[in-house]
């Protein structure tokens, strides 16, 4: 009798272990079956925040109040709002923007001018809450009169000197037409360039207008630094609407007109550049050895550099001048000794740089180009120990290097050699040029050039040979620097690049002027090759590596061979440029022949392709 207890007992704990388990199990496949994933919380809002409502309603007239409210449809977040905001025409004291929950305000700090349109674009600085999504070109428009301004101008901002689009500039509208207005008064109506360079400046008034652009470095709205870049359109601009007819499409049988509002112009380009116009400075000196001091200035000097020493005396020819390609920065190898073994050497610079009335004046700088020497004691020391250690050794002599030579020359390229200090003489007659025939060295007429810039340069020149090989060589002595060391021999061999190496490219120009300067350009646009177009337009360059170029022409008005800025006070405008519309791929052992046409030169298609940022 008990085991069938028991046995009862243990059939009721398995009858219901099974009942629990079916039970979980279907709720188990009952939430499965339900849910095939995890749970998303609905769509991802993409939408920007909506305005819903204005106190003032936007575009109201006679406005006469301090705050601006504005309601949105949800919760918004400003960002950058002191950067992005623009008010037009601009204020001296900036509205105070803040934000609380799905409401805007705007604060005025100060009295509104009568009968005047304002206009606030936000650009993008208004995002909802939650997803960051921005309200893009969001402007604000009232007036304090009875009347609101309506029309519209736009357009584009490139950089004058490789038309990339510019962002972030001001545009500025001015009545006043005289020419000083840019330089001492405010605008009448102002906006900002987007990502794109492109701008609109809304709300004008009929009339005539100046229109410049302005990277306004102190934000006081006109231009008054020299180092703001500016653009401005040299004829004046009357913004106008009118209605234009676009014929749609409703069946293959008719077709509807609809009439649409067009503000002009729309299409404006400016070029912005900056004036050359920097004060000139000394900017550092040098005197790493005691040989050598070095001056750099900010830019190019006008003259050369006068120096005269204060203390010690000067002996006549005590150094020799160098100056660079650029003429920014000037060198001072000391020839005298006495100089060269004092620490302190006081000298006078006397350099030329504009006064106020953009006049040139010389300007005398004292100074002393002290020399500091951090391993005298040590290398004394470090010399006596060899001297004692090493007395029946016979010392090196030192030698005069050269920097190192090519090895592999361009067809037109330049045969060098270059030395760590300036050379008092040489003797030709220990340099020769020999021409590798077969197993023979054979002697070659040659010239021996040193550069007229960096004086420490010497060009061997010679018609070279494409495919051939050459040895230069120099006997011991054959040259001797301003401090009496001698270079040892010299026994170098260069190969000359063969013509198959290279490719070609045949221009044929349309309409050619006499100003245009054509440049070879490569991918990072750095000048490869230049010449002027002859009359009938065709131009080649031969023996271009192989790679991607640019083609640039340059309306070279002073023919100097390079492109210029302008300048605002004389009204002279950036020099004008033009690009080929697409790069063009040199391949070795390979000719292109090319048509172009730059009057037909498209700025819009050339920025998309070759200016616009990458993401």
């Amino acid at each position: 009798m008990a085991k069938k207890i028991e046995i009862k007992h243990i059939l009721r704990g398995v009858t219901l272990t099974r009942c629990i388990g079916l039970v979980l199990f279907l709720l188990l496949l009952i939430w499965s079956c339900a849910s095939t994933g995890y749970p998303q919380g609905g769509p991802k809002d993409e939408d920007p925040p909506v305005m819903l409502r204005s106190v003032p309603p936007i575009n109201s007239l006679n406005f006469q109040g301090k705050e601006i409210t504005i309601y949105f449809d949800e919760i918004i977040q400003v960002k950058d709002i002191f950067q992005k905001l623009v008010v037009s025409p601009p204020m001296n004291k900036r509205p105070i923007v803040t934000t609380r929950g799905k409401i805007l305000s705007i604060v005025f700090e100060e009295e509104l001018q009568s009968n005047t349109t304002y206009t606030l674009d936000f650009a993008d600085a208004i995002a909802d809450n939650n997803e960051g999504n921005i309200l893009e070109n969001f402007r604000f428009s009232f007036a304090t009169g009875l009347e609101i301004d309506s029309l519209t101008i736009s357009g584009y901002l490139f950089n004058a000197s490789d038309l990339a689009p510019v962002a972030g500039a001001f545009i500025m509208a001015y009545n006043n037409l005289s020419d000083t207005a840019f330089t001492t008064q405010v605008p009448v109506r102002l906006a900002k360039t987007a990502l794109n360079g492109s701008f609109s400046l809304q709300n004008m008034a009929e009339g005539e207008y100046r229109i410049y652009a302005l990277e306004d470095a102190n934000r006081n709205f006109f231009y008054d630094q020299p180092g703001e870049r500016i653009a401005w359109l040299p004829e004046l601009i009357t913004p106008t609407m009118e209605y234009r007819e676009r014929i749609d499409s409703i069946a293959p049988d008719s077709v509807s007109i609809h009439k649409y509002q067009v503000f002009l112009p729309d299409s404006l380009e400016l070029f912005i550049f900056q004036e050359d116009n920097a004060a000139q400075y000394l900017k550092d000196r040098k005197r790493q050895t005691r040989n050598k001091i070095d001056f750099i200035f900010n830019r190019s000097l006008t003259e050369p550099l006068r120096i005269e020493a204060i203390n010690p005396k000067a002996t006549k020819d005590w150094f020799i001048y160098e100056k660079n390609m650029f003429n920014d920065s000037i060198t001072l190898w000391l020839t005298d000794t006495t100089f060269i073994k004092s620490d302190s050497l006081f000298v006078e610079l006397g350099y030329f740089v504009k006064d106020s009335l953009d006049q040139f004046i010389l300007k005398k700088d004292t100074l002393n180009a002290f020399f500091f020497d951090t391993s005298g004691a040590a290398a004394t020391q470090r010399r006596g120990r060899r001297s004692e250690a090493n007395k029946d050794e016979i010392e090196k002599i030192e030698m005069l290097q050269h920097d190192p030579m090519k090895r592999s020359l361009e067809l037109l390229g330049e045969f060098d050699i270059n030395f760590p200090t300036p050379i008092a003489n040489f003797d030709l007659s220990m340099l020769n040029l020999f021409h590798q025939v077969d197993t023979n060295r054979v002697p070659v007429k040659f010239s021996f050039i040193q550069d007229t810039i960096r004086i420490r340069r010497y060009v061997i020149n010679h018609p070279w040979q494409p495919g051939e090989r050459y040895y230069f060589t120099a006997d011991s002595t054959a040259f001797t620097d301003i401090y009496g060391l001698h270079t040892d021999a010299i026994n170098h061999a260069v190969s000359i690049k063969t013509t198959d190496s290279y490719g070609e490219i045949y221009i044929d120009i349309e309409n050619p002027q006499d100003n245009w300067l054509l440049q070879v350009l490569n991918r990072q646009e750095k000048l490869v090759r230049q010449a002027y177009i002859p009359n009938n337009g065709k131009i080649a360059f031969r023996f271009l590596s192989p790679g991607e170029y640019f083609l640039r022409i340059i309306e070279d008005n002073n023919r100097n061979g390079e492109w210029d800025t302008g300048n605002y006070s004389e009204k002279i405008q950036p020099e004008k440029i033009y690009y080929y519309p697409e790069t063009v791929n040199i391949r070795a052992n390979w000719e292109i022949f090319m048509e172009w046409n730059p009057n037909e030169f498209d700025i819009y298609d050339f920025v998309e392709r070759h200016r616009k940022k990458k993401k």
